[in-house]
């Protein structure tokens, strides 16, 4: 008998390894991912993707960062304990990606996925950290003084250096789970949040879609695959960095407004899928990690149904995965195929 449960008890051991090491990659990472070109450096304006909805834009003079989350705990932590940024990982990939200095980090929403390395990064490189004043209560927790700190106007547009910004309040995605939705959305960091904090902690603030325009060149970019009636109006953007994550839990009626409230009146004519990746994983991973086996049947997710929601509402838009860490010349991404 006692071999038996033993026997069971491995059986059940291993295939919970299994679960958690299987991370089904969705071909469309493949099809559409394209190979920056060489010249995509020096004085003209770049991009890298650095994971989740983390985007470095440069034009050589000036460096602005989405996020900047680059910590990234383990599920673990992220389930059972606190979290807080990890100074040494942070350092690391601001070395990978090569950045000595920023001008603004610019946190979508203040979820501790997008926004709870910010004030860290912004402080190790001398950057203002702009966002909701859930946002600025992160910086204030961390200790960054109140000049550091930057509070747009909805609809208002800030210049740094030449990329004009313009933030336009969004929603989130819309968490199937009432309860989730109830700890996490529609609320704000109302004090200085201290590290270690429960991720419960890092409320959602204010969701943006961030507009920007760099002489002739327009981008949006949607952090969060949410929406909101009437918020976008008269902006043309070039490139679209969009995320998918959870557009393939959602139904018929999420995607169609996602795409006619959201894409539809921006008319991109490209689509760069972000916050696609398992931001559980470490950022070393090479490539990034896609959602395990398990996350995908707690939460009925694919993402390879995401990627089908999109290209079947958008065939003649062009799709473009980037590398994560290599610097993209913005005018060659702009290029439909």
């Amino acid at each position: 008998m006692k071999k038996i449960i033993l026997w069971v008890l491995t059986s059940f051991t291993l295939i919970f390894i299994l679960l958690l090491t299987i991370r089904p990659r969705p071909e469309q990472l493949q099809r559409y991912l394209v190979h920056p070109a060489p010249k995509a450096q020096g004085n003209h304006l770049t991009v890298q993707f650095l994971g989740n909805t983390n985007l470095l834009f440069s034009d050589g003079k000036t460096s602005i960062l989405t996020d900047g989350f680059f910590t990234r705990p383990n599920s673990v932590k992220v389930l059972f304990g606190k979290v807080s940024p990890n100074r040494e990982t942070i350092i690391s990939s601001l070395e990978r990606a090569s950045i000595e200095h920023l001008d603004a980090v610019i946190p979508v929403h203040s979820h501790f996925d997008h926004a709870m390395d910010a004030a860290m990064v912004a402080d190790i490189c001398g950057a203002q950290l702009i966002g909701s004043s859930s946002t600025a209560n992160i910086g204030r927790g961390y200790g960054l003084s109140e000049d550091q700190l930057q509070v747009p106007e909805l609809g208002s547009m800030i210049q740094v250096g030449k990329f004009e910004i313009t933030f336009i309040q969004s929603n989130h995605w819309q968490y199937p789970d009432p309860k989730e939705r109830e700890r996490l959305l529609n609320c704000a960091i109302e004090d200085p949040l201290k590290t270690p904090a429960s991720i419960y902690a890092y409320k959602e603030g204010i969701s943006y879609t961030i507009l920007i325009k760099h002489d002739s060149t327009r981008i949006a970019i949607q952090g969060s695959a949410g929406f909101k009636k009437n918020s976008i109006k008269d902006f043309d953007a070039d490139i679209l960095f969009l995320a998918v994550a959870g557009l393939d839990v959602m139904d018929e009626a999420y995607n169609n407004n996602y795409q006619n409230l959201l894409i539809a009146p921006l008319k991109p004519e490209v689509l760069v899928p972000i916050h696609w990746d398992d931001f559980t994983v470490s950022l070393s991973e090479k490539p990034l990690a896609t959602p395990n086996v398990l996350f995908n049947l707690k939460f009925g997710s694919d993402l390879s149904k995401a990627f089908k929601e999109l290209e079947k509402r958008n065939p003649e838009r062009t799709i473009k995965v980037l590398n994560s860490f290599s610097p993209y010349s913005i005018h060659d991404l702009k290029e439909p195929n």
